[in-house]
């Protein structure tokens, strides 16, 4: 059976949860939310099936840090050009022959992370390979899970997944991903229909709605952190993606948190990691 974990009791005063508007009230009407899972997946899937990657090319790039390289990825993908950022650890920072790698995927109305927040993972030994695509918002993602925008990234993700497997330094079976928002969910799309699963992954604030129609079909262990006043990502619906989950998982609420970084959460999820990949604790 699998492990379930959540801080949902903690936040809940019994005698608030009759009273609109408060945390233990929100809460007492999420906790076991299920949604909808019965939304059409049969583009994602169909997306993702038989993907062939051409024209790859990993072009190192001058980055003064002996410890890690540093290298900018393309290739195409079912008539798309696909760009990435690649960090793996060196020197002293590489622990083995072969790696974990992270995926990160980035949010809403934001580009990929930069080269020097990415380096944190190479200082823990972990390869990291970041889509590098273009910045959307809400209005291209108001279909949800099947909005072409939506669909697209996970053709891209996974298609990153298969080329990261390829990497000499990587170790397939230890391969995981990281996002916020948007790339929450395209983290726990790619986990859900990636050829071979991810080992685990770590999302917050996971968008957009419908992501419960992937939840049964997640493999590897799920850490999920949700913000119960973001008006992005709506709570409610993310309750339910955690509830569809049938893989281990651990769900952290944030109740003072709208559709931001919670450092705390940051601090988790290197925990979470490096709890799956190393006997070590961080947090």
């Amino acid at each position: 059976m699998s492990k379930c974990e959540s801080n949902v009791d903690e936040l809940i005063v019994p005698e608030l949860t009759g009273v609109p508007g408060t945390v233990s009230s929100k809460l007492s009407d999420f906790r076991d939310w299920r949604g909808d899972t019965s939304v059409d997946i049969s583009d994602l899937c169909t997306a993702v099936s038989n993907l062939e990657v051409f024209g790859l090319t990993v072009t190192a790039i001058d980055f003064a840090n002996p410890y890690a390289r540093y290298s900018e990825v393309s290739f195409e993908v079912g008539g798309d050009v696909v760009h990435g950022r690649l960090i793996e650890p060196a020197g002293r920072a590489r622990t083995s022959e072969l790696v974990p790698l992270c995926l990160m995927f980035h949010d809403i109305d934001r580009p990929v992370r930069g080269w020097h927040h990415m380096t944190r993972f190479a200082a823990m030994g972990y390869a990291v390979l970041a889509l590098d695509d273009d910045v959307i918002g809400c209005s291209d993602l108001q279909q949800g899970i099947t909005s072409p925008a939506f669909v697209k990234r996970i053709r891209w993700g996974c298609a990153l997944s298969k080329v990261a497997r390829n990497l000499d330094s990587v170790d397939p079976d230890r391969m995981f991903a990281w996002g916020e928002g948007l790339g929450g969910g395209v983290a726990l799309a790619v986990c859900a229909l990636d050829e071979r699963g991810l080992a685990c992954a770590a999302v917050a604030n996971p968008l957009p709605g419908g992501l419960e129609a992937l939840s049964s079909r997640v493999r590897g262990s799920v850490l999920m952190g949700t913000s119960l006043m973001d008006a992005v990502s709506a709570p409610k619906g993310q309750f339910a993606v955690f509830n569809g989950l049938e893989c281990d998982r651990r769900h952290i609420i944030y109740a003072k948190y709208a559709h931001e970084r919670i450092n705390a959460f940051e601090n988790e999820v290197v925990d979470f990691f490096n709890q799956t990949f190393y006997p070590c604790s961080l947090a």
